[in-house]
């Protein structure tokens, strides 16, 4: 049981290193192309279970994702000078939250959100498929509630959402 604990203890150490070397900056549009690989890399796992990854269009061609990633404030976490992940918001809802798949599990996510949170006000809401249970268990340890539960549309398919809300101290 010691050596289990010592290695996860080594692999929380690592994360906790690798974590600290990266950085969170605005989005610029040299960018582009690695947010849009992140995004066409990770939207499948997002939607996993509620429609087949062959109807999730690629971000460059999909102009209502287009136009809500340009109508959002954009955040990349880079490490070195690698994009690992990236997060966004229009007025007080996060519209954005995606991490390259081999960087999940290292606290970008919680770190994206945790930035987005810091430069918001008031009541912060997010929709989440209701299937990504990762992320739904992320906006939940950071305190997070569910607001409502309804069936939305992605790409004309039904989608179980939830709706979260995350009500910020004055």
């Amino acid at each position: 049981m010691r050596g289990f604990a010592r290695a996860a203890g080594r692999r929380l150490a690592n994360s906790l290193g690798r974590l600290a070397s990266m950085q969170i900056r605005p989005y610029r549009d040299t960018d582009w192309a690695a947010v849009r690989d992140i995004y066409d890399l990770a939207k499948p796992d997002e939607m996993r279970g509620v429609v087949d990854a062959s109807a999730i269009p690629p971000l460059e061609v999909d102009p209502d994702m287009i136009a809500l990633f340009h109508n959002s404030e954009i955040l990349v976490m880079e490490s070195g000078d690698r994009i690992v992940g990236f997060g966004g918001s229009r007025g007080t809802s996060i519209t954005w939250l995606f991490v390259h798949p081999e960087c999940r599990r290292l606290g970008v996510a919680q770190a994206l959100v945790r930035e987005i949170l810091a430069r918001l006000a008031g009541t912060i809401t997010l929709n989440v498929a209701t299937t990504n249970v990762a992320a739904y268990n992320l906006y939940k340890r950071l305190g997070f509630t569910v607001e409502r539960e309804f069936v939305g549309q992605f790409n004309g398919h039904a989608c179980p959402v939830t709706k979260l809300r995350y009500e910020k101290a004055a």
